[in-house]
């Protein structure tokens, strides 16, 4: 499974059902880069996750909305609703077990 892009259009119904990571990141963020191929293995090895990459600097008010004030910020949502929220780079295995096991 790749990661998608979100924008304001997609994003409530993106997050609605399931277990759902969105990435809130900027293409000028140095850890977001380094993040991002993190992300890309995970969408392969977690399946019951869906994953997706939000750009700050394309969607403010989304940002505002969930508190994004450092990238990266990973937002965890189940069924829409926040369940967690992950500031800054993290490594794989830890990002790993927080999604099967919960932090």
């Amino acid at each position: 499974m790749s990661v998608k892009a979100l924008n304001e259009q997609n994003f409530y119904s993106s997050i609605t059902e399931g277990k759902v990571l969105v990435d809130c990141f900027a293409d000028w963020c140095g850890p977001c880069q380094m993040l991002s191929p993190i992300i890309e293995e995970l969408a392969e090895e977690v399946t019951d996750w869906k994953f997706y990459k939000l750009d700050i600097d394309e969607e403010p008010e989304i940002a505002e909305k969930y508190e994004v004030m450092s990238i990266p910020t990973l937002l965890l949502f189940e069924d829409g609703e926040l369940k967690d929220t992950l500031v800054g780079l993290k490594a794989k295995d830890e990002l790993k077990k927080i999604l099967i096991e919960g932090k």
